[in-house]
């Protein structure tokens, strides 16, 4: 669990409930960081700029990228999914065993960062993430493409701030019938001013019959998520 605290003050009551709290401290000890930079799960959070906090995963980008293969990592990718994304090659070469496990690691890998500090990943992981039964040769050369965007882009920053609003902002959409089996796509993401506080991107799990119902289940998609923030907002 990570808790930040705006003072010294506040920092020192807060000791004092955990040194007396039986919750705390039971499995090890408490740890606490003054400084404005912190290491939290393998993340790095930065809180050196006022009223800005950065998180970056730089050391686990780089232990993602020196386990894939080179054959993977051979070019350039500006963005890290093509047009083609979501086809299908129902003909394609299946990967072996060996490079199957591989695949569904990496796209592991890539599920844990998108979630955490790159979601600009998150639409071309999902795909990935649909692939895992079966991957073939296709979906190793769109998981390359990802990873070479990923280490060309491997000092891109996740950066919060707010408006000083006070509000939260929510944009979803959805993609009408792009997947193979004609399912949609939704994508979704909220912000409090600036930067991607919680960002989705999933295959919807229904067929729809036009693009206005399936922007209807991705709203549907995104509740939990919105109701979530909601909820929190009206108890501050």
């Amino acid at each position: 669990m990570l808790m930040t605290v705006k003072s010294l003050t506040l920092m020192r009551k807060w000791l004092l409930i955990c040194s007396t709290s039986s919750i705390f401290g039971k499995e090890s000890s408490v740890t606490v960081t003054r400084w404005p930079v912190h290491d939290y799960l393998g993340m790095t959070i930065d809180y050196f700029v006022i009223e800005k906090l950065k998180i970056y995963f730089f050391d686990y980008i780089e232990q993602i990228i020196s386990e894939v293969g080179s054959s993977l990592m051979s070019g350039a990718s500006v963005t890290p999914a093509a047009t083609h994304l979501f086809n299908v090659n129902d003909g394609a070469v299946k990967l072996s065993r060996k490079e199957a496990d591989a695949f569904h690691r990496n796209v592991a890998w890539l599920l844990f960062l998108s979630k955490r500090t790159r979601p600009d990943l998150q639409t071309a992981v999902a795909f990935l993430y649909t692939r895992e039964q079966s991957p073939d040769v296709d979906d190793n050369k769109k998981l390359g493409r990802v990873m070479r965007h990923l280490w060309e882009t491997i000092l891109l920053l996740l950066v919060f701030g707010w408006d000083e609003s006070g509000n939260t902002y929510w944009s979803v959409d959805a993609s009408f019938a792009v997947h193979n089996d004609m399912k949609s796509h939704t994508g979704g993401v909220m912000t409090l001013g600036s930067g991607a506080l919680i960002a989705m991107s999933a295959k919807q799990k229904l067929n729809t019959t036009s693009s206005t119902e399936a922007e209807l289940v991705g709203v549907s998609d995104s509740m939990p998520f919105n109701l979530g923030s909601i909820l929190h907002q009206c108890t501050m």
